[in-house]
């Protein structure tokens, strides 16, 4: 959801290191999505390249870009470092998150997290492989679809929830007309999951074992592997950093299991996500 009001520049002049509002793309109706975005180019194009504006790959494409082009440009004035798009550059940016973790104004934060989401976004789509979508208005609403597995999430959501760190509850930031601008976060990465219902075994036979654990879809079975392993700091659990290399250890146990099953690998594209999203597959 949108903040309720727009910061003003006197909103970020009080705050650390931001001195001016991101560019953002228009705020006029949503252009309908176009044929051309079913075939969309995964990674991260140059910076400087041109986004058609039209349909939602480009237009999330168009704004994440834009959101972390703001994003260096802030972190290299407060910090005296430029990020350099790399894996350890998240150090620096988990260190910024903290250094402006005392800031309540809901629209302030709203900023902050979507310029650093889209940053670390852009990490995953570059290093990992990914596809941006979105509505190019509203930051919350970006998401990145990953190609090597079907998997997705929300990184401005993620974001928020490491600027916000430990014993914080979000519902709580801000003042009652701007409290909707941080609402529930979704800071899941999303499997697929099976929506046809299990068929009962025949008698006296199995139904199909993985590692001695019952067959589940990969959103349940992930679930439960991620549940195996030792927890982590706070310190650690509220960083991009840490997002980024959980997201490493799902593609790769993703692919594990997919092996084990007999599966060959493939490319996912929006299509696919959009079929399973809609319960057609």
């Amino acid at each position: 959801m949108p903040p309720s009001r727009k910061p003003t520049s006197a909103d970020l002049d009080d705050a650390d290191a931001w001195s001016r509002a991101p560019r953002t793309a228009s705020d006029g109706p949503t252009p309908e999505a176009s044929p051309s975005d079913a075939a969309p180019t995964v990674g991260v194009a140059p910076r400087t390249a041109e986004v058609a504006q039209v349909g939602p790959i480009a237009q999330g494409t168009k704004l994440a870009r834009e959101l972390a082009e703001a994003f260096r440009g802030h972190v290299r004035r407060a910090l005296g470092a430029p990020l350099d798009d790399s894996e350890t550059s998240l150090a620096f940016v988990d260190h910024y998150l903290r250094t402006v973790r005392s800031e309540t104004r809901a629209p302030i934060l709203s900023l902050i997290a979507a310029e650093a989401g889209a940053y670390y976004g852009e990490l995953v789509c570059a290093t990992l492989g990914g596809t941006w979508i979105g509505d190019g208005r509203d930051p919350r609403r970006l998401r990145v679809m990953m190609r090597d597995q079907f998997l997705h999430f929300a990184p401005v959501d993620q974001a928020l929830e490491a600027l916000l760190g430990p014993g914080r509850d979000p519902i709580e930031v801000g003042s009652d007309d701007e409290v909707t601008a941080i609402a529930t976060l979704d800071t899941t990465f999303h499997a697929r999951r099976d929506r046809t219902p299990p068929i009962a075994p025949v008698a006296d036979e199995q139904a199909p074992t993985e590692a001695g654990e019952p067959a589940s879809d990969d959103a349940s079975w992930l679930a439960e592997r991620l549940a195996e392993l030792p927890a982590v700091g706070e310190d650690e659990y509220f960083s991009l950093t840490c997002r980024f290399e959980t997201l490493k250890l799902v593609l790769e146990l993703l692919a594990t299991k997919h092996v084990s099953e007999g599966k060959s690998p493939r490319e996912y594209h929006v299509t696919d996500y959009v079929e399973a999203l809609a319960g057609r597959d």
